[in-house]
C-alpha cells in the first residue's frame, strides 16, 4: 500500500520523536546519528534558509535573488528529505544481530512485568521503528 508523501513526512517524524535524546545511544546504533542529523535539520535549516535569503538581498540588493532563492530553497527542503529517509528507514526490518538483541528486550521487559497495553511490541520481523519504541518505551519506565 503506497502512502502519501504527507504520511511519509509524519511518519518519519514519528520515528524521530520515539528515539530517546540520549547520547550513549550514538556507540550503539548507528541509526542514532541519523536521527539527530534530523533533529538538527528540522531545528535549524529553516531559520537558515531564511538567513541564505535575506542576508545577500539587504546586503547586495535584489541582484542576487534567484541564485539566493535556490540556495535557500534547497536548504529549506532538507528536513523533509531528512523526514523522508527516517520514514523509510522505520520500516525497514532489523539486521538479525540487532533482531535478537531486540527479541532480548523485549522478554526482559515481558519477564519484569513491565509490559504496558498501549505499547505492543512484534517479536516477529521487527522493524527499526520497533527498536525505538522498545528504547523508548523501557528509558521512559526502567530504571538505568
Amino acid at each position: 500500500m503506497k502512502s502519501s508523501l504527507i504520511q511519509q513526512l509524519k511518519l518519519g517524524n514519528e520515528y524521530v520523536n520515539l528515539w530517546p535524546e540520549r547520547v550513549e545511544l550514538s556507540r550503539y546504533f548507528a541509526q542514532y546519528q541519523a536521527v539527530v542529523a534530523c533533529r538538527f535539520s528540522k531545528k535549524y535549516c529553516l531559520p537558515l534558509a531564511l538567513l541564505v535569503l535575506f542576508v545577500p538581498i539587504m546586503a547586495y540588493g535584489s541582484a542576487y535573488l534567484n541564485t539566493t532563492s535556490v540556495y535557500a530553497l534547497f536548504i529549506a527542503s532538507l528536513p523533509a528529505q531528512a523526514l523522508l529517509f527516517m520514514a523509510k528507514q522505520s520500516k525497514q526490518s532489523l539486521p538479525p544481530s540487532l533482531a535478537s538483541w531486540y527479541k532480548q528486550g523485549v522478554e526482559r521487559i515481558q519477564q519484569h512485568g513491565a509490559s504496558s497495553p498501549d505499547v505492543k511490541f512484534t517479536l516477529t520481523k521487527p522493524s527499526f521503528m520497533d527498536l525505538a519504541k522498545l528504547l523508548d518505551y523501557s528509558y521512559r519506565t526502567m530504571k538505568h
